[in-house]
């Protein structure tokens, strides 16, 4: 429960809107779009308040959710 909210929060930030890093890394294809969501995320661990035993599981859950967003799945 508590990762829906870190998800939630994450996904509102410019890395994962239309246009920004994450969201173009994806659109265009460029290797493993986890590399990108985890290069992120990493960047915000402070700001979100993300537990070390908690990161690869919102990394997934975030890259699930772009997935979504950018293929329109």
């Amino acid at each position: 429960m508590i990762n829906q909210t870190i998800v939630a929060s994450i996904l509102k930030e410019a890395e994962f809107k239309q246009g920004g890093f994450v969201w173009s890394h994806m659109k265009q294809g460029k290797s493993d779009p986890m590399v990108a969501v985890r290069s992120a995320v990493d960047r915000m661990r402070e700001l979100h308040d993300i537990p070390d035993n908690q990161f690869n599981n919102v990394c997934n859950d975030v890259l699930f959710a772009m997935q979504q967003r950018v293929g329109g799945r």
